[in-house]
């Protein structure tokens, strides 16, 4: 019999670990690098683009066989074949054998990410305190967002001639976190928990709760694209600042990554999960606003930092939120599938700008799809807060 952990600080760091993997360092960190990949010509613009789109395909496949794969055998299998992967994926990327090979890399990463998205926050939550949950899984969500931070400020010293080492930097930070998350993945379930596909179907008002927010979520997605996979180049090509200014800049959205949740989760425990969503919606919604009326670098650092408050912190509270809708037990399964859409969402949106940039349309163009786009979320996740309420 597995022993549990005398604290819950082990749990948390580890879960900081998974999270900043399959968020960031499988996914985000790809935006700083994107200047450097289009200037030393290893992609065109709408190239890099695709890439990230294939990036978000390979997380949308792996959502789907993450699902199906733990009804069979539990998560603990593919969770440690996903730190693997997370690992094999970004090397591959350090090599420029074209295309098709930078697009497996991207591909092969998205896919560790599902796996470690779908499974860390139930993980955790079984390892620590219940009181907790709300507080702790803010500190988890916010691991992304610290390395954010710290890959956009120290990944200009590895990018100076070209993108290579600047993979391989990033390799090497995956590496070490997942070698310190091991012991907590070694704790997934090894056989799956029939008992969580037997349960009572949920009430009818619990699952059109459940609808409404997953078309919000799903919305959010596509809205934020823009922010999360062209940032760094809007500032490099469209403002004019140096590939290290607009790498570096890139921590800003970091920075509201690693604090977003944190305060999300303190006010989710003070007041409750369903506003906190909506201050999560609006800020997503403000991110953009700005990013349209001005072009001075402070307040695209200053709507950088929003959207990074708003990116990581609907993941979190939706998370928090499915968790009071359907319960513990049936949380794996109903995460999973918000994370499928998620991950729709993410590659639809990706695919979709990437062709809009193949049509000669300028970034901006793309930034006033996405504000059209968060702004229908708000209103339908507004819609399931007030029929939360009439329930």
């Amino acid at each position: 019999m597995v022993k549990h952990y005398s604290s819950g600080v082990y749990p948390t760091l580890a879960g900081f670990c998974l999270i900043a993997i399959a968020i960031c360092l499988t996914r985000l960190a790809y935006t700083p690098i994107v200047p450097s990949i289009i200037d030393s010509h290893w992609v065109t613009k709408p190239g890099a683009g695709y890439l990230g789109a294939f990036n978000m395909l390979g997380y949308m496949v792996g959502c789907i066989l993450t699902v199906l794969v733990a009804r069979i055998t539990g998560a603990r299998l593919m969770m440690r074949l996903s730190l693997i992967m997370a690992v094999i994926g970004l090397l591959m990327c350090s090599w420029d054998l074209g295309f098709i090979w930078l697009a497996v890399g991207r591909f092969i990463a998205g896919f560790a990410g599902a796996a470690l998205i779908i499974h860390t926050p139930p993980l955790v939550l079984k390892n620590i305190n219940p009181e907790k949950k709300a507080v702790t899984l803010g500190i988890v969500f916010s691991g992304a967002g610290f390395t954010i931070v710290a890959v956009s400020f120290l990944l200009p010293q590895f990018i100076t001639n070209g993108p290579k080492n600047g993979w391989l930097f990033e390799a090497a930070i995956t590496a070490v976190f997942a070698i310190i998350s091991w012991n907590l993945v070694s704790r997934a379930p090894i056989h799956a928990n029939k008992n969580t596909y037997i349960k009572e179907p949920l009430k009818r008002t619990s699952k059109l709760l459940l609808i409404l927010i997953a078309i919000s979520y799903f919305l959010a997605a596509v809205g934020i694209v823009p922010h999360s996979l062209f940032l760094s180049d809007y500032v490099h090509r469209d403002l004019g600042y140096s590939i290290s200014d607009s790498s570096m800049l890139f921590s800003a959205l970091g920075l509201g990554s690693a604090i977003g949740p944190v305060i999300s989760g303190m006010l989710a425990k003070k007041f409750d999960t369903s506003m906190s969503l909506f201050f999560a919606y609006l800020t997503g919604v403000l991110a953009v606003l700005i990013i349209l009326v001005f072009d001075e670098i402070e307040l695209v650092a200053l709507s950088a930092f929003l959207a990074g408050i708003f990116l990581i912190s609907v993941v979190s509270l939706t998370s928090l939120r499915v968790l009071e809708i359907v319960g513990l037990e049936m949380h794996d399964h109903y995460w999973g599938i918000l994370t499928l859409i998620l991950a729709s969402g993410w590659a639809i949106g990706s695919y979709s700008m990437s062709g809009l940039l193949s049509l000669n349309f300028q970034y901006i163009n793309l930034f006033m799809t996405g504000q059209a786009v968060l702004a229908m979320a708000l209103g339908i996740y507004l819609f399931s807060w007030w029929r939360s309420k009439h329930i």
